[in-house]
């Protein structure tokens, strides 16, 4: 963490930078560097906020703001009609937090235990849940190559829209079924106890911070990119 906060230098040098109009490649790498550290302090700010909400809610937290910054990115880069670079940061989340992510946990949990534990009524769900995702990332794509090209334009973002409308209504019930219906399935094990480091005030505010700079920077880093 310590070498994510050096990184925070990056933060006043690349807003410096959009006011001298620094060239492109240079914003682009400076904005960069400058997301890295926030998205880490964010991710910490959610941590501490999670020992005062309880296991279930800083799940939540945990994986909303574990993607802020890419739905930031993703939301300038909308407005500035950069629509590959959308579908790449989305692809690449998707990846990310499969394989990269999933992976890493699972090679750490193992160096450091001997035998890792697992909910398996939970993973039940998560799984199911990420056949849903698939499923839902998959249809268009097929659409696309089994569709003739003048009906495509027509159909296709109708498609979209429904599919996004439906996956969206499937992550609200999933959230129902874990907050109300099944809460129990979601019920802590009992750990080394932890206490917090920081206080709900401060936490809320370095999360309500690091979220403001990293749409700066956000915006920052799409302008980089448009041609």
């Amino acid at each position: 963490m310590k070498i994510l906060r050096f990184l925070l230098i990056f933060v006043p040098i690349s807003i410096v930078g959009e006011f001298m109009h620094f060239s492109p490649t240079v914003m682009f790498i400076l904005s960069a560097l400058a997301i890295i550290p926030l998205a880490g302090i964010m991710g910490e700010a959610t941590e501490e906020i999670s020992f005062y909400s309880g296991p279930r809610v800083g799940g939540f937290l945990n994986a909303t703001f574990g993607n802020a910054t890419e739905l930031i990115i993703a939301f300038f880069a909308m407005q500035a009609g950069l629509f590959d670079v959308v579908k790449a940061s989305i692809a690449g989340s998707v990846i990310g937090n499969i394989l990269l992510v999933l992976g890493a946990s699972m090679l750490m949990g193992g160096i450091k235990f001997k035998s890792q534990t697992f909910n398996k009524q939970s993973i039940e769900v998560s799984s199911s849940m990420l056949l849903f995702a698939v499923i839902g990332l998959t249809v268009p794509a097929i659409f696309t190559h089994t569709v003739a090209a003048d009906l495509l334009n027509t159909r296709y973002e109708g498609l979209s829209i429904t599919v996004a409308i439906i996956m969206f209504a499937i992550y609200l019930m999933s959230l129902y079924f874990s907050f109300y219906t099944h809460k129990d399935i979601y019920a802590a094990i009992p750990e080394e106890e932890a206490t917090p480091k920081w206080s709900l005030n401060k936490a809320i505010a370095v999360l309500i911070g690091a979220t403001v700079l990293i749409g700066v920077e956000s915006e920052m880093f799409v302008g980089a990119v448009e041609p």
